[in-house]
């Protein structure tokens, strides 16, 4: 068979297109994977088409080329095991497969083997949602399907009728024709709380977000982020700007370079006093992989998740059992005024901790304003003076510190970000003799108008201070608003530049196009957000409130399933019903073409029998009309060519003369 018409007895077109679907699929893996495979990945299917079609696989025992191939699969699976450390995982599991698929194509030699490449190929498809569920990466899967089905459209098209137009519209078809039995099975199949199985230990690393420790500079590389943290729903009017305060994590301890948490989450959580009215909203949480919940300042009870435990602590963290690895949706209630005044015991010693040997200058700072006679109310104002007044700078890029960073920052920089003062805050107050610790949380937020609800990117971190005071409690201070105000009144926004927005340099350099893509950006946000809420989380309690609005909210797993296969039932019904209306002579051109020919002829008063063939015809046709007579012959001659010689090669010449063929009715 010549190698323009097939490869291993496998049609050439087919595995086009075979190899076009699997390259779709894995080059979204290429930056995740190793990067020589993509490359072996390549060589392997190119080897396949054009290299050494007659050198494929043989069936003789020993052949050099298969020695070679296992020899370099080997090797590669080696090379994966000392770039990941192991063959387990998500990522060496791609990396795995993408190589089996390699292979897989470069030994196709029957059709066993090109169904198990093609399936190798949908199952790469499923791979990508491993890393992202975005819209746009369920259209190019959806694409990648499409090409997939249209190989196997044209593998299975034996003598070769159909175009690729026509392929591609078998392909579409059948894709269209499974929609409803997939909508059918995504609304009604029984949702669990938790997985049906267990991802990968690696599935969630490189996930952004806040840790549980701070040191300068930690936070300010997450403002170079723009990934979104969470989006609020309020219920009502949101809070203004300088009081969206999300409470993440309080740390006490350090050692003078970081901080790091307390032991406050093995105490009972403590009352808290409000002094508003309550603020409700709904907080869509994004995959973190860490153990806590974000909150607006402050929260008075622990939210009800579907697939975790949550509780809070005495000092109002809100933490999880299990690490936050899917995005979570819950239900929260704060107060902007409160007062906490509970205490466990040794709470107000943590809270004074500092370390001996370090931050003497600034230890020194505070003895002279307590022998000034300054009260703590005053050595705070004092303090906060000293960031508005003295030479102190809001800079995402502040200098280096090496050794005493508090000292350093105070004495002799004066440039930092939100951490460094709150940690030079903290100290200040702790060597004053007044309890402080540091909230790790975001500050601010951006209102969509298209959607009403507020996104807290990552850029929106944030750490700011609680003290202790008499008669008041636990209190916030946060020091930055006295060095950059518009930092809290106006968000981080303010102070970032368009690159980090995601804003296009086209669209920054004028203020219309810029409104213009940010309302874009806006309404694309929104889509985003409905899709997360009704595809991505459409879990059992999304389910329940879908299904109550037909009057199933009560409906069971058995009840559920029966609704399964009688929906099916009737979907593949109606499917087969109309499948059978239409008649097999319809779908083939050829007979199309000639019932052209014979319909032209009708018009002349020459009528086509049932039981005439095509040569009886053409015969009495010709005597009726000896000035169509040769046109009659060729076009006849054509079509037997073709329907009883297989000659498939001159369809397009059967095209041409049954379209010029024009008789006069005369």
């Amino acid at each position: 068979m010549n190698h323009k018409q097939a490869v291993d007895n496998i049609p050439i077109n087919s595995l086009y297109w075979l190899e076009g679907g699997l390259v779709l699929a894995t080059l979204p893996h290429s930056l995740r994977i190793p990067y020589w495979i993509m490359p072996l990945f390549m060589v392997l299917c190119v080897w396949k088409l054009y290299l050494s079609p007659q050198n494929s696989l043989k069936e003789i025992k020993f052949s050099v080329t298969k020695i070679c191939i296992f020899f370099l699969m080997v090797i590669s699976v080696i090379g994966i095991y000392y770039h990941f450390g192991t063959l387990l995982g998500r990522k060496a599991g791609v990396s795995l497969l993408v190589l089996l698929a390699g292979f897989k194509i470069f030994e196709i030699k029957q059709a066993r083997d090109f169904y198990v490449s093609c399936f190798l190929g949908y199952f790469l498809v499923v791979t990508n949602f491993l890393y992202t569920q975005t819209i746009g990466t369920a259209i190019y899967m959806a694409c990648t399907v499409l090409v997939m089905t249209l190989s196997l459209v044209l593998f299975n098209d034996t003598q070769g009728k159909l175009s690729a137009k026509a392929s591609g519209k078998i392909a579409a078809t059948l894709l269209l024709q499974s929609i409803p039995v997939m909508l059918v099975l995504f609304v009604l199949f029984p949702r669990i709380s938790n997985p049906l199985w267990g991802m990968p230990d690696d599935a969630h690393t490189g996930l952004t977000g806040i840790d549980d420790v701070m040191s300068p500079g930690s936070i300010s590389q997450l403002i170079l982020s723009n990934e979104v943290a969470f989006r609020v729903d309020f219920k009502n009017e949101p809070p203004q700007q300088s009081q969206l305060y999300w409470r993440g994590l309080v740390l006490l301890h350090t050692d003078g370079k970081t901080w790091s948490r307390g032991d406050s989450e093995h105490h009972t959580a403590v009352s808290l006093q409000t002094m508003s009215d309550p603020v409700s909203y709904t907080i869509t949480l994004e995959a973190h992989n860490k153990k806590w919940l974000y909150a607006l300042d402050m929260p008075d009870q622990n939210p009800q998740l579907e697939a975790n435990q949550s509780w809070m602590t005495s000092d109002f963290q809100l933490l999880t059992k299990n690490p936050v690895t899917r995005r979570t949706r819950y239900d929260v209630t704060s107060y902007s005024k409160y007062r906490i005044t509970e205490l466990y015991d040794g709470e107000l010693q943590t809270a004074l901790q500092l370390p001996q040997q370090l931050h003497g200058k600034t230890k020194a700072l505070i003895h002279q304003w307590q022998n000034e006679g300054l009260s703590e109310n005053q050595i705070i104002d004092r303090a906060l003076r000293l960031f508005n007044e003295d030479e102190f700078y809001y800079t995402l890029r502040p200098p280096l510190l090496e050794n005493d960073r508090v000292d350093e920052f105070l004495f002799e920089t004066k440039q930092g970000f939100c951490e460094h003062y709150a940690s030079a805050f903290a100290v200040m107050m702790r060597a004053a003799g007044i309890p402080a610790r540091i909230i790790l949380g975001y500050q601010g937020g951006e209102y969509n108008p298209v959607g009403d609800y507020v996104i807290v990117h990552q850029r929106n971190a944030h750490a700011w201070t609680e003290i202790w005071r008499q008669g008041q409690g636990w209190t916030r201070i946060d020091p930055t608003a006295a060095v950059s105000p518009l930092r809290i009144i106006e968000g981080i926004e303010s102070a970032l530049p368009n690159d980090i927005l995601d804003v296009p340099f086209i669209f920054s350099q004028n203020t219309l196009a810029k409104k213009l893509w940010q309302r874009f950006a806006y309404r694309w946000d929104a889509i985003n957000n409905q899709w997360n809420q009704w595809v991505i989380n459409y879990g059992p309690k999304k389910q329940k409130e879908f299904l109550g609005k037909f009057g199933l909210r009560d409906i069971n797993w058995s009840s559920m399933i029966f609704l399964i296969m009688a929906f099916t039932t009737v979907i593949l019904l109606y499917l087969t019903f109309m499948l059978l209306r239409i008649s097999p002579q319809n779908k083939d051109p050829v007979k199309n073409l000639y019932n052209q020919f014979c319909k032209k002829l009708s018009h002349c008063g020459i009528h086509h029998d049932v039981y005439e063939g095509p040569v009886d015809f053409a015969r009495r046709a010709a005597l009726k009309r000896g000035d169509l007579a040769r046109q009659i012959n060729d076009i006849t001659d054509i079509y037997i060519a073709i329907r009883y010689g297989s000659n498939n090669a001159q369809i397009p010449s059967l095209q041409e003369h049954v379209r010029s063929f024009r008789p006069s009715t005369n």
